[in-house]
């Protein structure tokens, strides 16, 4: 199958990371559809098919215990009162917006056939697939190493092992409110260098 490049193109400049405070807070995502978006991991490009990505979707209960999780370490955390509230707070309403938050995962291969970075960078494509395909089921979301972020009661949490790594959370939602980029992207002969001899 070939794909049209300016249609190609113009997909991928559709790309946009949309907050949750954009999300609409009274639309919902099934677990059938975030199944649907995940596929599209299955498909980022992996040295020795290691497919380091994993994914743990919490919806519904599973997002309120979380956000629960997520408030008792910012509370243990030892910032004054009113720092800790303003993060509580917003963490609540992000949590209150969205449909599902997914924890991002690099799963190390157990071989360790393949550097670190190099896992990493693929579980970084493995989330771009996803960024990419969330608009054409009508989904919005965005990548953030926001609260404890690999943190030791976190990596617990989520039932991380060893060389594992908790690399962020994919807020997922609906939203309507998806604009044209405001900032100038740089051009290509910026960070292009052409070596022809």
């Amino acid at each position: 199958m070939n794909i049209d490049p300016t249609e190609s193109i113009a997909w991928i400049k559709k790309r946009r990371s949309v907050f949750p405070k954009m999300f609409d807070a009274n639309s919902s995502i099934s677990e059938e559809e975030i199944l649907k978006l995940l596929e599209a991991a299955r498909w980022a490009p992996t040295h020795k098919l290691t497919q380091p990505w994993r994914f743990v979707v919490f919806m519904d209960k599973g997002m309120s215990a979380l956000t629960v999780m997520q408030i008792e370490l910012i509370q243990k955390s030892g910032n004054d009162g009113e720092a800790i509230q303003f993060k509580i707070a917003k963490l609540e309403q992000k949590a209150k917006q969205s449909c599902a938050i997914v924890a991002i995962v690099m799963q190390r291969d157990v071989e360790k056939r393949v550097p670190e970075w190099e896992e990493i960078s693929a579980v970084a494509c493995a989330v771009q697939n996803v960024a990419l395909h969330a608009s054409s089921l009508g989904l919005a979301g965005y990548w953030s190493t926001g609260t404890f972020t690999n943190h030791k009661e976190m990596r617990e949490y989520l039932n991380l092992e060893g060389d594992d790594l908790h690399l962020g959370w994919f807020y997922l939602g609906r939203s309507e409110a998806i604009k044209e980029a405001k900032r100038v992207r740089r051009n290509t002969d910026e960070f292009v260098e052409l070596r022809k001899d």
